[in-house]
């Protein structure tokens, strides 16, 4: 506990003084002057011209695999670059578990992915379900093995915001562990049933190619048929106050369970840290896999986002930042733009050398023509496709239903030329502001974990559970009591 809070410090420390930066629209870009206003001195001054600024990309694409500390061109960048990854998770002493680490820890009560079942899921999501559903079924197996009659069948998961089941129908068909699925929305409920059913029949057909037809758990699946599932579903929003264990008992009657894992694949905002609240105040769940998303959404204490649907905002039960005691003293705050900023994922955009959409400029071209205009705009243009930035704008005023501003082609593409330049450094702005995602989302993550350690729990672990290239959301907590 006391090694995550001195981390916890370090990190607050060095984004402290970048906040208003962090926090700034990037649609204000160009009528509020950011790469003169936030890029320190020194930085601006080693990027005079368009090949400046493309070198500094590749530097930005290639960090991982040079010495930044040597370079002579840009040593300021350099400096830049080297000074964020110190400040990164996997950087960070004695924090963060990898996959190979977890697996040794779990040793005896490790439960691999024995059946390669064709399934329609995105290579992303496979990545996911195939680790995540090992990761829960070993979880249930250390919960088995703490209760006296170690038998798996008194264990079921939870599975926070179920979606279309995939990690829930992976654990209950592969594992032979009993799974409720809780989702808020109810197409998705439907959906994950449907595609229970389908996959059922699909493992069916692999257990019969495969070697397990002497594995007692496969026999036992291939005779169900029309018996009751292992994965059943329900739609209900939850936050701190649903009980879950209830739900579990009227869906499973018949059932023996006494003890849970809840489990949360990529739970959406204020889901996460609810999900935490619940592991910690009910005594019948003795396991937690988290993997959080969609920060945007979180609700901050020490701080108000207009952007937040209030409806939503009094369903949520909790804020959902700052969780720790260590934060909350300090009054310690992000912002939307912050919180939204860490979802960005330095690592597929270094992977694939990755750099903005056309469109980030094509937006800050827009605010220049509002504001010339004196065009009072209090809403979002959100996405729209176009071809240019002609296009562009012309689908953008039409969607913010301005009709009074009508300016030719010759205009637009005249403006686009004037700000060559500062949309070539507009990119570079970018990466260089993505540099601090990881730091913020480390924050977040990291202020989860030490709530857990601050409740007591000493076998609560943050572990890099995916690759980051594949998931960019790769972090997940575990826990068990």
């Amino acid at each position: 506990m006391e090694t995550t809070k001195q981390q916890l410090a370090k990190m607050i420390d060095y984004l402290k003084p970048q906040m208003e930066f962090l926090n700034c629209h990037m649609v204000d870009y160009l009528t509020k002057n950011h790469w003169q206003t936030y890029v320190p001195v020194e930085i601006r001054k080693e990027l005079k011209d368009s090949q400046d600024l493309l070198e500094a990309k590749q530097m930005f694409w290639n960090q991982n695999m040079l010495d930044l500390s040597g370079s002579l061109k840009f040593p300021s960048l350099a400096k830049h670059l080297t000074m964020t990854k110190q400040y990164r998770l996997d950087a960070l002493p004695g924090i963060v578990m990898s996959i190979e680490e977890l697996k040794s820890a779990f040793d005896s009560c490790l439960k691999e992915t024995r059946l390669k079942v064709p399934d329609l899921m995105s290579v992303k999501k496979r990545h996911e379900v195939e680790i995540a559903s090992e990761a829960v079924a070993s979880l249930c197996t250390i919960v088995a093995g703490s209760i006296p009659s170690e038998n798996l069948d008194h264990v079921a998961v939870i599975d926070a915001g179920d979606g279309k089941g995939y990690l829930s129908s992976r654990v209950a068909l592969e594992h032979g562990i009993k799974v409720l699925g809780i989702d808020s929305n109810m197409g998705n409920t439907i959906n994950a049933e449907k595609r229970r059913d389908r996959l059922k029949k699909k493992i069916a057909v692999a257990i019969k190619k495969s070697d397990f037809t002497d594995d007692d758990h496969f026999i036992n699946l291939l005779q169900e048929n029309g018996s009751e599932p292992r994965y059943k579903t329900t739609n209900k929003l939850i936050d701190s106050d649903t009980n879950l264990i209830q739900l579990v008992k009227e869906k499973f009657p018949e059932s023996d369970v006494s003890h849970f894992c809840l489990a949360g694949l990529h739970t959406c905002g204020n889901l996460g840290p609810n999900c935490l609240r619940l592991f910690h105040e009910n005594r019948y769940i003795h396991a937690l896999c988290n993997v959080g998303c969609c920060y945007h959404l979180l609700v901050e204490e020490f701080v108000v986002d207009k952007y937040y649907n209030q409806e939503r905002l009094k369903e949520n039960s909790g804020f959902g930042f700052p969780m720790s005691e260590f934060l909350r003293e300090k009054g310690f705050f992000l912002g939307r733009n912050v919180r939204n900023m860490a979802g960005e994922s330095i690592d597929r955009s270094i992977f694939y050398s990755e750099e903005p959409n056309d469109k980030l400029g094509y937006r800050a071209m827009l605010q220049v023509i509002l504001a010339e205009q004196n065009a009072d705009v209090d809403s979002q243009v959100g996405k729209l496709k176009c071809t240019n930035f002609v296009d562009y704008a012309r689908k953008s005023l039409k969607r913010l239903k301005i009709d009074n501003i009508h300016l030719s082609d010759d205009f637009l593409n005249e403006l686009e030329n004037k700000f060559e330049l500062e949309l070539e450094q507009l990119k570079v702005y970018y990466l260089y502001r993505m540099t601090y995602a990881p730091i913020v989302e480390g924050v977040i993550l990291l202020d989860r974990i030490l709530y857990l350690k601050e409740c007591g729990y000493e076998n609560s672990f943050l572990v890099k559970l995916f690759d980051p290239v594949v998931s960019p959301r790769c972090y997940s907590i575990l826990a068990f009591k």
